[in-house]
């Protein structure tokens, strides 16, 4: 028995030893003043939270809908594809040898139309009949898995995506931006960067210590989606048909600068804002954009040349279809051409190599537009088949080189590091500043000593020799609970420092019950020893049933929470861990040596 105890004791002095010196640059400052030997063996020291040291709060919701509306889009127009290909094999032909012009008698005759964002239509005409037999459940299994055919009826049939795929999806989606916002907000190098989702497609961006200097550039950064496709250019004039909706616009907003550009057949505008609203009110909602198309915005920098005019922004009118995504781009990089200046150039794997061989081939002489987001970037004519896999992006614009470079640099890191899977939308912003953080830290600590102080010598005046014993292993807590903290790399935040007050409160509870529980022992007439060993035994299922009730609390919050509920969670869960040991392991241990060592008969409690 003697030996188990020296091992405790020997134990706890070991812990103690180690969580000061672990602790020690933390109560210094950050270390300041300490030698370089010791800094470099404890470097660490606990960091505060956005609400002490100021800095940034972000919150970004995924439009998850717009990614599984885009993969709808795709696959309905893939279901034809596959769907004339079948009819073709029961034709007695082979689809793999047949050109797009040979399939096309096959494809006649089906139309698709969008339902809504997870669901088509197939209708199907009357010389269409029989393939209407081929789209069913199995082949709906076999190229379009995650869909199903629901409420079809006659010559149509409606294709839906389940519930469990569409929040399969959302799930991913989320799951992946949140993985891209963590690398873009790492590329940053900021310290105790807190990024997590909340909800069920939001994400929460908490970066402490961001300077103004700095926040303008996270912002762009993170906001930037910078999802790279390719797409045919249209170069039917369809513009054309609708120049009148110019005049509308015009006579609803007469200041306005959009005009029709009957040279390049197509709308442009000074700003791109006002360019989009004109697009979206004249031709989106009253819907005459077609299903299958989708409108683009170009800037044209017309400052440099001979005929110098203003800049403007044009519109392109696309084939929805993706040909190509950043999904296939391996790598991004920054190159300088002596005419054109700096550039991005693209370099795709070997699928996305395939692929845009591919459609260079099949597309030689139609335009191509590089887009990032909804902007056309460039849209070059294809000469002739681009077998190597690679692209450029220029940045283009009468700016200075530099402002390019930065640019350039910017839109590598974002492409480097993944596009967005969908549209990301700022829903709030929050920036907290130094001084507030200051006058929290200062209030914060203010309570903590005043609250501690006050348990402290309530404990001493009440409970004597073990109020003293007490206040050790509180103390001991609070360095204890500082050490997990610091070592798991946590941020202390002012409801951390409220979890922390409470925690102390707890623990103090905790000692409370046992000692009550020895002064009933000693009144019954036990001596020290066993009023000790019932006491605590007697205590220790109380102690356990309250600790571990507020334990699973703790856990609910740590996990359905964000921002400073979850540093608030984080320090309780913490403190409730260190507080039970302290309370009832340290200062068990504490009374034993008393009353073995110092041979007390007595307990003055």
């Amino acid at each position: 028995m003697e030996n188990k105890n020296i091992w405790r004791r020997f134990f706890l002095v070991l812990l103690a030893v180690f969580s000061i010196a672990y602790t020690v640059p933390t109560f210094t400052g950050g270390g300041a003043g300490l030698p370089e030997w010791y800094s470099s063996l404890f470097p660490n020291s606990l960091q505060y939270g956005l609400d002490l040291q100021g800095g940034l709060e972000l919150r970004y919701t995924v439009d998850y809908k717009k990614a599984i509306k885009d993969n709808t889009n795709r696959l309905r127009d893939t279901l034809v594809t596959r769907i004339a290909e079948e009819a073709a094999r029961e034709d007695g032909k082979s689809a793999e040898d047949m050109t797009k012009e040979e399939l096309t008698p096959f494809r006649e005759g089906m139309t698709t139309e969008m339902l809504s964002y997870s669901s088509f239509a197939v209708n199907f005409e009357a010389g269409a009949g029989s393939r209407i037999e081929l789209l069913n459940e199995e082949f709906i299994e076999r190229y379009a898995p995650g869909y199903i055919i629901q409420g079809s009826g006659g010559s149509t049939v409606n294709v839906f995506m389940s519930d469990d795929r569409i929040a399969e999806v959302r799930d991913n989606v989320v799951a992946e931006t949140l993985s891209i916002i963590r690398k873009r907000v790492d590329a940053f190098g900021l310290v105790e960067p807190d990024v997590r989702k909340s909800g069920e497609h939001d994400i929460d961006v908490q970066l402490p210590g961001v300077g103004q200097d700095q926040m303008d550039e996270v912002r762009k950064r993170i906001g930037q989606t910078a999802q790279l496709t390719f797409r045919i250019v249209d170069t039917a004039n369809w513009f054309q048909t609708q120049q009148d909706k110019a005049a509308a616009y015009k006579a609803n907003k007469p200041r306005t600068t959009v005009v029709y550009d009957d040279r390049n057949n197509t709308f442009s505008a000074r700003s791109k804002a006002e360019l989009v609203d004109f697009v979206k009110t004249q031709l989106l909602d009253p819907g005459l954009v077609a299903d299958d198309h989708m409108i683009g915005y170009e800037f044209i920098d017309r400052t440099t040349g001979e005929n110098a005019q203003e800049s403007r922004w044009q519109t392109r009118y696309l084939f929805s279809e993706v040909k190509l995504s950043g999904d296939y781009l391996t790598r991004a990089l920054v190159l300088n051409d002596p005419t054109e200046g700096w550039f991005v150039s693209l370099e795709m794997n070997g699928e996305g190599g395939e692929i845009f061989g591919e459609v260079t081939t099949q597309h030689t002489g139609d335009l191509m537009a590089i887009m990032l987001d909804n902007d056309v970037n460039s849209a070059p004519q294809i000469r002739e088949p681009i077998l190597g896999g690679r692209a450029r992006i220029t940045m283009g614009g009468n700016r200075p080189p530099n402002e390019i470079l930065n640019e350039s640099r910017a839109l590598v890191t974002v492409l480097n590091h993944g596009a967005y899977k969908a549209p990301v939308h700022k829903v709030h912003d929050h920036a907290v500043g130094p001084s507030l953080g200051a006058d929290s830290i200062r209030s914060g600590k203010m309570s903590l000593m005043l609250g501690g102080v006050l348990v402290l010598f309530f404990m001493i005046f009440y409970y004597r020799i073990g109020g003293i014993i007490a206040n050790i292993a509180l103390l001991f807590n609070v360095v204890l609970i500082t050490t997990v903290l610091v070592n798991f790399g946590a941020a202390l935040t002012l409801p951390g420092m409220a979890g922390l007050i409470l925690t102390i409160g707890m623990a103090v509870d905790a000692n409370v019950l046992i000692f009550e529980r020895i002064r009933e022992e000693l009144r019954a007439g036990r001596s020290a020893r066993a009023a000790i060993e019932g006491g605590y035994e007697k205590a220790f299922w109380t102690i356990f049933d309250a600790n571990i009730t507020t334990a699973l609390t703790g856990f609910i919050l740590l996990y359905y929470t964000s921002g400073p509920i979850y540093g608030f969670a984080v320090v309780l869960i913490t403190g409730i861990f260190c507080s039970v040991f302290t309370a009832y392991y340290v200062t068990r241990t504490i009374f034993d040596f008393v009353v073995q060592r110092g041979g007390m008969k007595t307990l003055s409690i």
